[in-house]
């Protein structure tokens, strides 16, 4: 009789561990146990010319540890001249909420040019991009979804203003 007890008890001790083994399994191959992911970012770039004059100004929306790309064609108007840009952000955090992000422009086909800067969340960053040709600077404003500093971004876009 006790040897039927103690086979009972070790089945349901198997049993037991290969329930808890499964869920765990299944969670970790699903996902359900990770970190929540990261808020999405959004991209307020500001391309100029050594003058001054704004080329391009796109928003862009990406997330922390994911490169994003952007391909970018622009008319030309009475105003202004066409525009190709081909754009790579690959942000990356440095703890204390900055952002370090690498960089890779080529403009109207030309070579591309490329760096890192640091930006801090919700602040205006300007870099003078490297490389041969005309002289260029990139201006960056990042912010996380949900937070003042992308709801001002938004805001300013909507108004037309430039964000600061």
């Amino acid at each position: 009789m006790r040897s039927g007890l103690r086979r009972k008890a070790l089945c349901l001790l198997f049993g037991l561990g290969g329930l808890v083994f499964g869920i765990a399994g299944a969670e970790n191959t699903f996902g359900r146990l990770r970190e929540a992911p990261a808020a999405a970012l959004l991209f307020s770039v500001e391309l100029r010319d050594e003058a001054g004059a704004l080329l391009a100004s796109p928003m862009l929306v990406g997330e922390e540890g994911r490169k994003l790309h952007l391909d970018l064609s622009q008319p030309g108007g009475p105003d202004n001249e066409p525009v190709r840009m081909s754009l790579d952000l690959s942000p990356h955090g440095r703890g204390g909420g900055d952002l370090c992000i690498e960089y890779r422009l080529s403009l109207d086909g030309g070579r591309a040019r490329g760096g890192w800067m640091s930006v801090p969340m919700g602040e205006r960053r300007s870099v003078r991009v490297p490389g041969s040709g005309e002289p260029l600077r990139l201006d960056l404003v990042v912010a996380r979804a949900g937070t003042p500093a992308f709801d001002r971004i938004l805001l300013a876009r909507r108004q037309g203003k430039p964000v600061t």
